[in-house]
């Protein structure tokens, strides 16, 4: 499956009078698979199912069961500048991860998957990422995200979820959250990326078996211009073909790895 077959295949999850992205064929439309898909594919369509989708707060995400998801920083890198995009930007600012039980704890705090809960790498990635891409005025919170990046960085570069430790024992690096957090540190601090970089191009293939860590991976080879930056791409192409079955939201950064859509995704 080639760059422009990715693109079709994701375009076909494209809910029929909606525009929004579901994460499976049929499913209802979600902010995380839309904001990918229209990073991915600039699809104005994508766009205007997420301004519909914003809530009164700013953000966006989806309430289940108790608890909401908070996918605004990642929304924020797909909307277009005006109000929305302000409201959502002043949500990602003012909201942080949480490190004691009943108050915030001691910082860095970085950003949580849901409201009130623990800060954890990859959404701190994207807290980082969108206020460098679209209000780099806000220094104190990617000052604190970043500190947050280096106190989650597991021993010899890379990050895993966001616990470097467990019970006195190192825990390894992922590739995935590796390269979601090198998108966001790169350009800002060097020796952090380095060491991230570093594991990355020596541990990507040892998890190409999971396409989204493949993808991410080739995206964030791609930006750091790392000479296996071919390769990979080269590698995603092929295992979109061989996998049919795959969710928006791995054909969204195969797209992204691929195509124009990187752009949106380099604050180097």
């Amino acid at each position: 499956m080639v760059a422009s077959e990715i693109v079709d295949a994701l375009l076909a999850r494209s809910r029929a009078g909606d525009g929004g992205f579901g994460s499976v064929p049929g499913a209802e439309s979600e902010p995380e698979s839309t904001a990918l898909a229209a990073i991915a594919l600039a699809d104005d369509n994508a766009v205007d199912w997420l301004l519909r989708a914003q809530r009164a707060d700013g953000s966006f995400g989806i309430d289940a069961g108790g608890v909401a998801s908070d996918d605004t920083a990642l929304t924020c890198l797909a909307l277009p500048d005006g109000p929305a995009l302000e409201h959502a930007l002043d949500h990602v600012e003012s909201t942080s991860g949480a490190n004691a039980v009943g108050g915030p704890g001691a910082p860095p705090y970085g950003w949580s998957w849901t409201i009130g809960a623990h800060g954890w790498t990859e959404p701190t990635a994207w807290g980082v990422l969108a206020l460098r891409q679209r209000r780099p005025t806000a220094t104190s919170r990617i000052d604190d995200g970043l500190a947050a990046l280096r106190a989650r960085a597991c021993v010899g570069g890379g990050w895993n979820y966001g616990t470097p430790e467990s019970f006195d024992v190192e825990q390894p690096p992922f590739v995935q959250t590796t390269a979601i957090a090198l998108l966001a540190t790169m350009g800002i601090d060097d020796p952090l990326t380095a060491s991230g970089h570093r594991m990355l191009h020596d541990r990507w293939r040892d998890e190409d078996a999971g396409f989204l860590s493949l993808a991410t991976a080739a995206a964030a080879l791609r930006v750091l211009a790392d000479p296996d930056a071919d390769e990979a791409a080269a590698l995603v192409e092929q295992r979109a073909s061989a996998t049919p079955e795959l969710g928006t939201i791995a054909l969204a950064w195969a797209s992204i790895a691929l195509g124009e859509g990187l752009r949106a995704l380099d604050a180097s």
